[in-house]
């Protein structure tokens, strides 16, 4: 099992570092990893100090401030700093694969015509096609170098981590191989494609009012509800410890009262993970998506949740003086 975890960490850092390598980024994926967490790290340890002041300051106020803010911190930083380049990818495959179907099709015109394979490619490097030119420029390279265009295609479907893409390519050197109508063969797959962006799309509006719920109730509604119940769990506790008058008891009502807190909270970064998972599986279908909504949703669900306690202990101080 340990080596079986070991290749599997070592299968996802060479991917990770071959999608850095796709998008040309600048920095090398093991600097990037060290920079990463060591500035996650800094921040946490920065909020611990600030969580630990704001602690002795707030405590006439009451307002029981938890370290696990700042492993949220860590989280959420080190999610937007190795997300960041994973978005940039994901935006790249994206544009490839929106460009595909108008692609695909100006290929089918061009072979139509006349043309070659090689004409027909140089035509798509120098359109506007975004990231999937560039690629097509990769492929004449290759098939300048010597390669057949077997295999420059599917260097370019290595290259592009979408299924979508490899399909196509595995289509199109099915339909070389087999001496099929390779015009009429891509018109069909550029229908297709467009059919499945529309589908996709049609998904997206589908479930939108499921993921504006999923938001809604685990980011703001659920959050505020704890922070409500926080305020009033430390009342009650509190109330009960100024009324006793062994300090055993006091002080195991107060490690009760941050024992709870601490529960409560890890309990909300618990859920807010789960509804981002949900929201990427229910909007994208793919959990890997769940990068970019996690640090989100984290940032609103502890934003709501210390407003919620600030505000409610403002109350219950209003009704105690009154």
């Amino acid at each position: 099992m340990p080596e079986e975890n070991g290749k599997k960490g070592f299968q996802f850092f060479e991917k990770y570092k071959k999608m850095l390598k796709d998008i040309r980024f600048k920095i090398p994926a093991e600097a990037w990893l060290l920079i990463s967490t060591a500035t996650a790290i800094c921040a946490a340890g920065a909020t611990f100090l600030l969580i630990i002041f704001l602690t002795a300051f707030l405590e006439n106020a009451k307002i029981a401030i938890s370290p696990i803010v700042a492993l949220v911190i860590f989280l959420v930083v080190i999610d937007i700093m190795l997300g960041y380049p994973y978005l940039l990818a994901m935006k790249r495959v994206s544009s490839i694969e929106e460009s595909l179907p108008d692609a695909l099709k100006q290929l089918a015109d061009t072979l139509k015509a006349g043309g070659t394979y090689e004409y027909a490619l140089r035509e798509i490097s120098i359109s506007e096609y975004g990231p999937l030119s560039k690629e097509m420029e990769n492929v004449l390279r290759k098939m300048e170098e010597g390669e057949n265009l077997e295999d420059s295609l599917n260097s370019f479907a290595r290259n592009v981590d979408s299924t979508l893409i490899k399909r196509t390519i595995a289509i199109i050197n099915d339909a070389i191989k087999a001496g099929a109508g390779l015009a009429d063969v891509m018109e069909e797959i550029a229908d297709d494609v467009r059919a499945m962006h529309r589908i996709a799309k049609e998904r997206i509006a589908g479930t939108m009012l499921q993921v504006i719920f999923i938001i809604a109730a685990g980011s703001a509604v659920a959050p505020i509800i704890l922070g409500l119940i926080t305020t009033v769990v430390q009342m009650l506790i509190e109330t009960s410890a100024g009324m006793a008058t062994n300090m055993a008891i006091i002080t195991e009502a107060v490690t009760n009262k941050w024992y709870i807190v601490n529960l409560l909270q890890l309990y909300m970064l618990i859920e807010v993970v789960a509804s981002g998972v949900m929201i990427s599986l229910t909007r994208e279908g793919k959990i890997s998506k769940s990068l970019i909504y996690i640090p989100i949703l984290l940032l609103m669900a502890f934003t709501c949740y210390y407003l919620a306690m600030f505000a409610s202990h403002l109350m219950i101080g209003g009704m105690a003086r009154a």
